[in-house]
């Protein structure tokens, strides 16, 4: 299989698996716990196979490399030899000038002919230069360098290990070994991500997975809606004649009646931020003219009306975040890097009056999301889960990422309306619950020493030379503006612990620490 050929196979694995963190739920509800088993699966497979084939390619460039080098020394070295062999003939040729002229041989034409011997022309080196990568080369992108994993983010290496020893005092062991176990399979499909795709195509195979689930979305609520005229339940379910609950549905049906839609991911949340998600990378990929500006602008378009027919709520709040990062970062760019303190002053002075507003007016800023005063009860589900933390503040109750309904403590710690949650709504709460304290402050470096990372790729000028004379990178603002959505969305859910908002994580942490190390240009 050629390069070009085999970078193919890479990306449309890719999209596949944001594709399947993205819209898990879309597996479950067609083909039942099995089936996703089935399609969790082929990503763990997949994934070995191609950080394998990273890998492989990484140890035969260096010692194709190597051997180049040393043809060239080896040549460069011989050549050097010759001439010095030659310079006492030379300096003879110079005392005998009239002999050595009239010996030499002439040619037809009259002119004297001159033997040389020519140095060996070393091998063409086809290494991987910085704009090969950066614009996506398929073939150069083949040869990209592997993770060094003496840069890997090690928070990212603490917060697991912790996770895995949990099991150790873990009230509910079993548990805790199969949660351990999806994880570090999350994780897995997240290296995957970071470490084969260069940063053009990590930008391509996210939006063509966000493009499959808003185009599949919106066919399937107008198929619900006009087709079927009634709420949809999941595949492989059978709730007998009791009262369904209307969480359980796959869909309600209301896209006519202007949403909320649940899309085929059933769930306003996940599909709203799911939105919000191909805002910004549709945007950055306008910006950066990486599509065409016709069809870039339609599928804007759609996501941007997939977001409103959601009336997600907590949406909005991440999206009002997304806005401020941006208008803060922009603000940076426009200052030296030694003149950024009244920034820094008023983005603080921002978070203590937002803090401020919602401790004073909190009824009214929920009011004015649609939501109650207990945010949809999950004033009640926090304060059962700080009950329970403070039980075992340090260590926690044992890592088990999404709750399990069959055990103790969670299946009867957040159940509303005859619906048990398996979420603590607030990421930091869970993290709290599952791995006290220490796994709160490990989980808090990991976030924020990414945002930290993100933060100077958006506002520094990239450093490729000794100067900082590149222009700014529209797509540098991406790992930002997904930090900010995902960290706002994480005081109401927990899906920053799961699935798609662990992999972004991932791949963002990932992602930065290699362009801190070894800075590419970027889009």
């Amino acid at each position: 299989m050629s390069a070009v050929q085999s970078r193919l196979v890479i990306r449309l694995f890719a999209t596949f698996v944001w594709f399947t963190v993205l819209a898990g739920q879309f597996w479950r509800n067609l083909g039942g716990w099995w089936g996703f088993g089935a399609i969790a699966v082929i990503v763990v497979i997949g994934s070995v196979i191609g950080l394998s084939t990273q890998r492989h390619n990484a140890r035969r460039r260096a010692t194709a490399n190597a051997a180049t080098a040393t043809a060239t020394a080896t040549a460069t070295a011989t050549a050097t030899a010759t001439r010095l062999n030659a310079a006492p003939a030379n300096a003879s040729a110079v005392s005998s000038h009239a002999d050595t002229e009239a010996s030499v041989p002439v040619h037809a034409d009259g002119a004297a002919a001159v033997s040389t011997t020519a140095a060996p022309t070393p091998a063409q080196d086809d290494t991987p230069t910085d704009r090969d990568i950066a614009r996506g080369n398929t073939y150069q992108a083949a040869l990209a360098p592997a993770l060094n994993w003496r840069k890997f983010p090690k928070t990212i290496t603490a917060f697991l290990l912790l996770a895995t020893l949990s099991i150790a005092w873990s009230y509910y062991p079993g548990a805790s070994a199969l949660g351990i176990t999806l994880q570090l399979i999350t994780t897995l499909a997240a290296l995957f991500l970071a470490v084969t795709l260069t940063w053009p195509e990590l930008l391509r195979t996210l939006a063509g997975a966000l493009r499959w689930i808003l185009a599949l979305s919106l066919v399937f609520e107008l198929f619900v809606a006009v087709v079927i005229r009634n709420p949809v339940l999941p595949f492989f379910v059978d709730y007998g004649n009791a009262k369904v609950p209307d969480a359980f549905y796959w869909s309600q049906g209301l896209l006519l009646a202007g949403g909320p839609i649940e899309g085929i991911v059933a769930n306003r949340n996940l599909l709203g931020f799911i939105a919000l998600t191909a805002i910004i990378v549709f945007i950055v990929q306008l910006r950066a003219r990486l599509v065409k500006r016709g069809a870039g602008l339609v599928w804007l378009g759609l996501a941007v009306g997939m977001l409103l027919l959601t009336r997600s709520a907590t949406v909005t709040v991440s999206l009002v975040a997304v806005v401020a990062a941006l208008l803060f970062a922009l603000w940076a760019r426009r200052l030296h890097d030694q003149h950024r303190r009244p920034l820094y002053l008023v983005a603080a002075a921002s978070v203590l009056a937002v803090a401020a507003a919602l401790a004073l007016f909190s009824s009214q800023l929920f009011g004015l999301l649609g939501r109650s005063e207990d945010l949809t009860g999950r004033f009640d589900i926090w304060a059962s889960v700080t009950n329970l933390a403070q039980e075992r503040p340090v260590f926690g109750w044992g890592w088990v990422s999404y709750w399990v309904p069959w055990v103790e403590p969670f299946n009867d710690l957040a159940v509303r309306k005859g619906v048990t949650y398996l979420q603590a709504h607030n990421a930091w709460l869970d993290v709290w619950l599952q791995l006290g304290i220490v796994g709160v402050i490990l989980f808090a470096a990991l976030v924020f020493s990414t945002l930290w990372r993100a933060w100077f790729l958006a506002v520094d000028r990239p450093r490729l030379g000794i100067e900082d004379t590149e222009p700014f990178a529209v797509s540098a603002l991406l790992p930002l503006l997904l930090l900010a959505a995902l960290i706002a969305q994480s005081v109401a859910e927990s899906r920053l612990l799961i699935e798609s908002g662990w992999v972004i994580l991932i791949v963002l942490a990932v992602v930065t620490k290699r362009q801190q190390h070894a800075p590419r240009p970027m889009p």
